[in-house]
């Protein structure tokens, strides 16, 4: 019996006209993965979100992390929601191992059973967790103790949209 190296993923938004999904399937066939359209649903007018869902497949469980964790940097998230890890920070200004480096974009994290949107968010950070809290904070701000996100598992990101470009604006004026 072969097993299996495969993960759910759902991924929402305005898909095609921001090219998130493109990204997301030149993403796995970069890495040498496989995936499955398992649902697709397009919006049906201009304000509406479409969605879909992938089976993404790795040829091992390092290769479907290493997939699923680029993946997740461009908004898919996974079909099972999982928690966040945090992991206290061993000394001032010291990270614990496989800390969650932030990008600028919107940021939540999974934390006991509910989405926390990041606050302050800043490109090459990290998550700290203070209660029902989750703020964006430089190396230099870390105290001992801090719980800090660690890992991508229970991380969501909402990559920028690219504006739909109205047939008005397109029009090239050759008046002089």
């Amino acid at each position: 019996m072969v097993k299996k190296f495969e993960h759910e993923i759902e991924v929402k938004g305005h898909l095609i006209d921001s090219m998130i999904l493109t990204k997301i399937f030149d993403i796995i066939m970069d890495l040498n993965g496989e995936f499955q359209v398992q649902e697709f649903r397009v919006g049906k007018r201009k304000k509406d979100e479409s969605y879909t869902k992938l089976l993404i497949q790795g040829k091992s469980q390092k290769h479907l992390d290493q997939i699923l964790e680029t993946v997740y940097r461009e908004g898919a998230t996974s079909k099972i929601q999982q928690e966040i890890k945090i992991h206290a920070a061993p000394k001032d200004m010291v990270m614990p191992d496989d800390f969650y480096s932030t990008t600028n974009n919107r940021t939540d994290i999974f934390y006991k059973g509910e989405w926390i949107k990041v606050e302050n968010m800043m490109m090459d950070k990290c998550v700290v967790v203070k209660g029902r809290r989750a703020l964006c904070s430089p190396i230099r701000e870390i105290k001992k103790g801090d719980m800090v996100v660690v890992g991508e598992r229970g991380v969501r990101i909402t990559p920028p949209e690219r504006p739909s470009i109205s047939s008005s604006i397109i029009q090239i004026s050759f008046a002089c």
